[in-house]
């Protein structure tokens, strides 16, 4: 996405994003945050990275797409949309598919973040 195209709303959902990475950086794990937002655009789930805390696969979109799936209908999974802080990893990206959330909006490219 361009910045042209970020609305209000998405600095919001991604600053909250920033927040839950930074609770995972304080927490000892790598900065990754997540949430889901439905098609109103309200923020219906939050999860950050938990991995050093519960166990390698505790992705915070692993644990969005498996709450999705736990609490949405597939209609309302095709309409909702992903922010995170980074480009999803290969287990990330087979369980967004895999559940059937829609859209995917990341503020760092798997590149910007091998950088790091």
């Amino acid at each position: 996405m361009s910045t042209s195209t970020i609305t209000e709303a998405e600095i919001e959902y991604m600053k909250l994003c920033l927040s839950l990475a930074q609770e995972s950086l304080d927490a000892g794990d790598e900065p990754f945050g997540s949430i889901l937002v439905n098609s109103a655009g309200k923020v219906i789930a939050t999860k950050r990275n938990r991995v050093n805390e519960i166990n390698a696969l505790f992705h915070p979109e692993i644990e969005l797409a498996r709450w999705a799936l736990n609490h949405l209908t597939l209609e309302e999974r095709k309409t909702t949309v992903m922010y995170t802080t980074g480009e999803h990893c290969p287990m990330c990206a087979a369980a967004h598919g895999w559940s059937a959330v829609g859209t995917l909006v990341y503020l760092a490219s798997g590149k910007e973040l091998k950088q790091w």
